[in-house]
């Protein structure tokens, strides 16, 4: 649909994006630059609502959305006139949009899928997206590169926490692509919630993660490298062990942190077995035992499906970010994650009401529902509860079996040729490895 033919009709995206993100909450949220402005065509609290909803329609530009909140308005702003007026927006309203509005979704009653033993399922990683090639941009946040190129984009690295039994970001920190995964992950651990059961990746694996789910009291399951050595203390029923994290350089007379040790094997597609590990804080093995937390371990992957449906719901533009400046690019950011977060809370709303899983629900099928149904002209209560059980409807094709293999996909790598039999999703074997008593 070309831009001559849109109307009104076509951005009446949602009931929730309306219950959310009222022009009190919006008024409020531009109240926190703490500085006067008067009155324009294009009001700031507006302009701060379009950044949320900008999710829905993210290849079209954003002086096309106003149309939506203001059709009273004929005439539209140039796009010189819009980015002018984010600029005098700042940053600072989407930070307290996103510490007002957004929290998790899962309830324990409700969502049952969305914990373990009554524990929220957390997860916590990290991911990339490109932003606009300007000057400004590359200054702050830099390129990556390698022996051979650099990249084409500058790269904005975020790091979320993710509800993995709904998809949804609950908190994230985006700076630029040089500060690591586990330097911007430790600003997070403040918002896991007491009790929760947070999942990570190798990369996260330090003394300091251990000591703030310790202060905290929310539970770890992480799995580690090769590198760390976790001495046997004490064998459980199911095969793994009791060990102690120690800060590193420490004597081992220092007392540490105990923590569960869970050594297994797989086989890959091409037959060949490999061993991992896995350490958490949950101790007792009759409650937890090791092959349930080996198959729980794959709930992390969830939150790689969240950032995928960022990425897709993106991918109608030349880069992810299209501000040409730091501080509209963040800007940009935090809106884009609000209205996934918003989508997010539809689908939790929609899944309750088919009786599914939140994450039974295809997200494609759910965006695409909100362009076809919400361009109608009759809104009301009933019109919103059919279009909830359509969104109910619409479930996520059976997945098949993760395989990334390690092969070769361009000429300068040492892995071997990519084959057909890489992608066949042959279903691996998981083996709890027992030790014996030290």
């Amino acid at each position: 649909m070309s831009h001559s033919t849109l109307t009104i009709r076509d951005y009446q995206f949602l009931c929730a994006f309306r219950e959310l993100f009222t022009p009190a909450v919006l008024r409020k949220a531009v109240a926190q630059r703490r500085r006067p402005t008067r009155e324009r065509t294009l009001p700031l609290w507006l302009l701060l609502g379009l950044l949320v909803a900008w999710f829905w329609m993210p290849g079209d530009k954003l002086p096309w959305l106003i149309r939506w909140v203001r059709p009273s308005h004929t005439k539209r702003p140039s796009d010189a006139a819009v980015y002018q007026a984010r600029g005098r927006l700042g940053w600072a309203p989407l930070r307290w949009l996103r510490r007002a509005v957004v929290r998790v979704l899962a309830d324990p009653q409700l969502d049952p899928t969305a914990f373990y033993h009554k524990r929220r399922l957390l997860g916590l990683d990290g991911t990339t997206f490109t932003c606009a090639d300007t000057p400004a941009n590359a200054r702050s946040f830099r390129r990556a590169k390698n022996q051979h190129r650099v990249s084409g984009y500058p790269l904005i690295r975020a790091v979320a926490l993710c509800e993995l039994g709904t998809h949804a970001l609950i908190d994230w920190i985006a700076r630029g692509y040089h500060p690591s995964e586990n330097r911007l992950a430790r600003r997070l651990l403040g918002r896991v919630e007491p009790g929760a059961l947070l999942l990570m990746d190798r990369n996260f694996h330090s003394y300091d993660l251990w000591q703030a789910a310790h202060a905290r009291r929310f539970e770890l399951l992480i799995r580690v490298q090769n590198g760390p050595r976790f001495p046997v203390e004490q064998v459980l029923a199911d095969g793994s062990y009791l060990s102690r994290v120690r800060p590193k350089h420490a004597k081992r007379t220092e007392p540490g942190i105990v923590i569960r040790v869970i050594r297994y094997c797989w086989t890959d597609a091409n037959g060949k077995v490999h061993e991992s590990r896995l350490v958490t804080s949950l101790l007792d093995a009759t409650n937890e035992p090791a092959p349930e937390l080996v198959d729980l371990y794959h709930a992390r992957w969830e939150e790689e499906l969240a950032f995928g449906e960022l990425k897709k719901q993106l991918g109608a533009r030349v880069t992810h970010i299209r501000a040409h400046d730091p501080v509209r690019a963040l800007a940009e950011l935090d809106g884009l994650l609000l209205g996934h977060w918003v989508v997010r809370w539809v689908m939790v709303r929609a899944a309750r009401a088919a009786g599914v899983a939140p994450v039974a629900l295809s997200f494609v099928g759910v965006v695409r529902v909100f362009k076809t149904r919400l361009g109608e002209r009759s809104f009301g209560l009933g019109w919103w509860r059919a279009v909830v059980m359509e969104l109910g409807q619409q479930r996520r094709p059976k997945r098949g079996t993760r395989q990334c293999p390690r092969v070769r996909k361009t000429t300068r790598s040492h892995w071997p040729v990519k084959k057909s039999h890489h992608t066949e999703g042959i279903i691996p074997t998981l083996t709890v490895i027992k030790v014996s008593e030290p």
